[in-house]
């Protein structure tokens, strides 16, 4: 765990000024004013990540600009970690003011208890601030049957296919923007003895993301709702055609054989080191293929469609990463300066800082500038990810049951086990029926 208290130099300089010649109190500036001290909780542990560096700078920077606001920075890189410490937190009373999360079912409960602030209110008094979000980038924060939202995102991401270009040139092929093109070239793919599309399934996400994928390509995203609300049951006819696509190209051997035995680092090492054609991943995996050897070899593609169902072409499993959200009960001064805090750390150039530092990448905004210093993968990612329709997460990410999500992932490892389709989905149908 790392630690990152900000204003400690200038506790210190407080401190020394006590001892040598009684000085002013800790608890004002120079000037006599009230010093608000406020904590902020967050993943931002490292000094490497463009978020990371962009969101330590501007707390530093921000203290320097407002004297009458000390912030205690705790910055925590282990997630088991970083969820204890938070529920500690909410359990002893101290809730953090500004606090890093995904939003999402899981965060539902805290909003339900008031322990959260709802940013609609500081969306309402500054649009200028509010408005440059993408609106589906702030559904993590929003739940049904309460007012408002509860976070806004500092990051975002979308999964689509990457490919090796050296591969498909040396065997006549172009990378597919249809399912009927993207079979086409696995079976070519197969016929010389190449595994096409490795799927690292030993870590269940990598299924899941698979999943959301073709069901967001086959249907809208008021269908999957309805069946995560119940009112259509699991075994459906979309949702059980596209289960027994995945089942069908793992049989032909489209997906490896060892699905389940693979974890999503091995999957990444074969397709980064050449032995695979195509790899699902988000767009974090930019930073990798940037690092790679040759990193010009590689392309970006969306996802493939159906033809069939050409309308929802432009449906990508995309959202949030992380975001901040407000404590609600802390008194009025803390919050007033977590506002303040707030809209600083994601202003316009803020999302701007960061995309120069990682040379491009996906920002849940609509002010992004146009640079020039930007990867060649990032620049195929951006201009893939245009005309976006919808921008959803896994199914299960709006279960109200948490339990469903991971049901849904350990089924789909289950069926690549050997479980048939109308098990995997009668196993998910039990689960979703507890809600």
């Amino acid at each position: 765990m790392k630690k990152k208290i900000i204003g400690l130099v200038l506790a210190a300089m407080t401190m020394t000024s006590l001892i040598g010649c009684g000085g002013n109190s800790s608890n004002t500036t120079s000037k006599g004013e009230n010093v608000v001290t406020i904590k902020v909780l967050s993943r931002y542990s490292s000094d490497q990540g463009a978020d990371d560096r962009v969101v330590n700078g501007r707390i530093e920077k921000f203290m320097e600009e407002n004297p009458n606001i000390k912030i205690e920075h705790e910055a925590i890189g282990d997630e088991a970690t970083y969820n204890n410490m938070f529920k500690t937190s909410v359990a002893t009373g101290d809730v953090p003011d500004v606090l890093v999360n995904y939003g999402g079912t899981q965060f539902k409960d805290y909003v339900e208890s008031g322990l959260f602030y709802d940013l609609s209110k500081v969306a309402a008094e500054d649009s200028a601030w509010s408005d440059k979000y993408i609106p589906s980038m702030l559904d993590s924060w929003k739940f049904d049957g309460i007012e408002g939202f509860y976070g806004v995102p500092m990051s975002s991401f979308a999964t689509g296919l990457y490919y090796n270009k050296d591969l498909f040139k040396e065997n006549g092929l172009n990378p597919p923007t249809t399912i009927e093109e993207f079979e086409k070239v696995c079976d070519a793919f197969m016929a010389k003895g190449i595994t096409p599309f490795t799927l690292g399934d030993k870590d269940n996400f990598r299924g899941a993301h698979l999943l959301a994928n073709l069901i967001l390509k086959r249907e809208d995203f008021d269908y999957t709702k309805s069946i995560i609300d119940g009112k259509t049951k699991w075994n459906d006819t979309a949702m059980k055609e596209v289960f027994e696509l995945m089942s069908d190209w793992q049989k032909k051997g489209y997906l490896g054989e060892n699905i389940t035995t693979l974890d999503s680092v091995g999957e990444q090492s074969l397709f980064l080191n050449g032995d695979t054609p195509m790899h699902l991943n988000g767009s974090w995996f930019m930073n990798q293929i940037n690092d790679s050897e040759n990193p010009e070899r590689f392309g970006f593609v969306p996802f493939p469609y159906f033809e069939k169902y050409a309308e929802n072409k432009n449906n990508w499993h995309s959202g949030t990463s992380e975001g901040f959200s407000l404590a609600a009960n802390n008194g009025e001064e803390r919050l007033e300066a977590s506002i303040k805090l707030l809209k600083y750390l994601t202003d316009a150039e803020a999302y701007n800082e960061s995309q120069k530092i990682s040379k491009g990448g996906i920002f849940p905004v609509t002010t992004m500038e146009q640079i020039d210093d930007i990867t060649p993968i990032a620049k195929e990612f951006k201009e893939a990810f245009v005309d976006v329709k919808e921008t959803k997460l896994e199914p299960g990410d709006y279960a109200k049951n948490p339990q469903l999500r991971e049901e849904i992932r350990d089924a789909i490892q289950g069926m690549f086990a050997g479980t048939s389709v109308d098990d995997t989905l009668t196993r998910i149908q039990k689960v979703a029926d507890m809600e």
